[in-house]
């Protein structure tokens, strides 16, 4: 004979009955944010000409992701949406011109991080932290650095991420120098 435990039966019902939660669903447009460290000192900074990237935040911490600017995509989209390209343009700093490459790192997150001492000798504030997404070279020309198109997969649908560019080249003195860019980040979206 086989009884039942009215416990058992209360936790089977909630099981059969209420849904398991699920992650937050994608936000409808991308979001995007524009940080430039606690203090300001990163000189190479993302391109606002475009109307999709906010001007840059100085402020103790990231300001977290908005919805910003036009709704439709351009030939350089900064905000990442899913089966669109992605390539913002990076407007070189003062520390490393000259031609040379950048190095735009994909990260999880922005951060407030460490200041360093680069190559230079350039002072650059960290500001991506988190699990490596991905990283592209771009050549630049000493003024801007535009970063060629990567299509947004569908996978990536509600993601975090958050990008930083190395940029290479020389002082004004023609020594080689390395400085860090400010940092766009957001949340991976359905439009623009």
């Amino acid at each position: 004979m086989f009884m039942r435990s009215p416990a058992l039966v209360a936790s089977a019902f909630f099981a059969l009955v209420l849904p398991t939660p699920l992650a937050p669903p994608a936000p409808p447009r991308a979001l995007i944010g524009h940080y430039n460290g606690n203090a300001g000192i990163n000189t190479p900074l993302w391109d606002l000409t475009n109307g999709d990237v906010p001007a840059a935040v100085v402020a103790l911490a990231p300001p977290l992701p908005a919805v910003f600017g036009p709704t439709v995509g351009n030939a350089d989209n900064a905000k990442a949406v899913i089966n669109q390209t992605w390539g913002p343009i990076l407007n070189i700093g003062t520390c490393a011109g000259g031609p040379g490459a950048a190095i735009i790192r994909l990260r999880a997150a922005p951060i407030s991080g460490p200041t360093v001492t680069l190559l230079g000798p350039c002072i650059s504030q960290v500001l991506i932290g988190g699990v490596q997404l991905g990283q592209i070279v771009a050549a630049h020309n000493g003024i801007i650095c535009n970063v060629p198109n990567q299509l947004v997969p569908p996978g990536a649908l509600g993601s975090t991420w958050a990008a930083q560019a190395v940029v290479r080249g020389a002082n004004s003195a023609g020594v080689p120098a390395i400085e860090l860019s400010s940092t766009i980040y957001g949340v991976v979206g359905l439009a623009f």
